[in-house]
C-alpha cells in the first residue's frame, strides 16, 4: 500500500484527482488528507485530518512523511512557499541532496515519445556545483523508473562549443565532469532538435554519443526550460508530470490551474520513483 500524504486536500479539484488515482490503482493506494476545510469525502475516498491553519497543514502533512507513514508528499490548495519550508525544516531530515530540483516526465502521444525534462521550476540560473546535483538527481530519478544507462542531453542552441555563449560553456564542463561515469551517457552540448529528432540528426549528418535519442533533456536555465515545457504543452499536446527530487520522498506540487489528468500524471510519476 502506497500512502499518499495530501496538505490542502479538502478541495473538489483534488477530491477529483484522488477518485481518479483510486479507480486506477484500487486498493494500491490511500490518502490522508490535511485541511482547514471541512471533510468533503467518507472514510472509503481518504482519512481526514483537520487543521487549524495552513501552517499547520504543512507541518502535520510533512511530518507524515518524515516519520515513515506515507511515502508521497503531495501539494493541494496551500502557499508552496509554505509547504517547501517545512519540508526543508533541518528536524525532519527530509532533505537527502545536497540540491532540490524539478524533473518532469514528458510523454507525446502524437510522437510516440517520452522522455524527462530538468530542471524547469526549481534552479534559476544554476551555477557549475548546482548543475552537478541537477543531473545526478535525474540520474537517479531515470535509474528508479528502470532507465539502466539514461542518455542524458545538455541542451544549448547548438551542438558546437562556443566560448561566448554561457549554455555551451556549461554544458561542455559537464561533460568533461561526467565523462566517466559507468551508469549513463551526460553530454552536451546538444541542440533540443538532435536530442530528439533522428531526422534531425540524418539531415544535418550529426555523429555523437546522443543521436536524437535522449532519455533526459537538461536545459541551461530556469527561462529555457519553462518555454520550453509550456510550449509542449500547448502546441505539442505534451503530457507533462512533474515532481520535485532530492528529498527521501517524492513530491508532487500542483497548482489550481493544472488540469486534473495532469496532476494525476504527475502522481503517476511519483509513485513510478518509489
Amino acid at each position: 500500500m502506497i500512502t499518499v500524504s495530501v496538505a490542502g486536500g479538502s478541495q473538489p479539484e483534488i477530491l477529483e484527482l484522488v477518485k481518479m488515482a483510486k479507480k486506477q490503482h484500487s486498493d494500491e493506494l490511500s490518502f490522508v488528507v490535511f485541511d482547514t476545510n471541512e471533510n468533503i469525502a467518507d472514510e472509503s475516498i481518504w482519512t481526514y485530518q483537520k487543521c487549524e491553519d495552513e501552517l499547520e497543514v504543512a507541518k502535520r502533512a510533512v511530518a507524515l512523511v518524515a516519520n515513515g507513514e506515507a511515502d508521497i508528499l503531495l501539494k493541494g490548495i496551500i502557499q508552496t512557499h509554505t509547504l517547501l519550508k517545512e519540508l526543508l525544516n533541518n528536524d525532519h531530515e527530509l532533505k537527502t541532496k545536497k540540491v532540490l530540483s524539478h524533473v518532469a516526465m514528458v510523454e507525446l502521444p502524437e510522437f510516440n515519445q517520452s522522455f524527462l525534462l530538468t530542471d524547469c521550476a526549481m534552479n534559476i540560473a544554476p551555477t557549475q556545483e548546482t548543475m552537478i546535483e541537477i543531473i545526478e538527481n535525474v540520474k537517479e530519478v531515470a535509474h528508479k523508473i528502470g532507465l539502466a544507462s539514461p542518455k542524458i542531453a545538455l541542451l544549448s542552441a547548438a551542438e558546437n562549443y562556443n566560448p561566448k555563449m554561457p549554455s555551451s560553456v556549461l554544458a561542455t564542463e559537464m561533460t568533461k565532469q561526467f565523462q566517466n561515469v559507468q551508469d549513463a551517457i551526460i553530454f552536451g552540448p546538444l541542440s533540443f532538435d538532435l536530442a530528439l529528432s533522428k531526422e534531425a540528426v540524418a539531415h544535418k549528418r550529426y555523429e555523437g554519443p546522443i543521436m536524437g535519442n535522449a532519455d533526459v533533456l537538461v536545459v541551461p536555465a530556469i527561462d529555457a526550460g519553462n518555454a520550453l515545457y509550456k510550449s509542449l504543452t500547448i502546441f505539442a499536446g505534451a503530457k507533462v508530470g512533474g515532481t520535485i527530487v532530492g528529498t527521501k520522498v517524492p513530491v508532487v506540487l500542483t497548482s489550481r490551474s493544472d488540469s486534473t489528468q495532469s496532476k494525476l500524471h504527475s502522481l503517476e510519476f511519483a509513485i513510478k520513483q518509489i
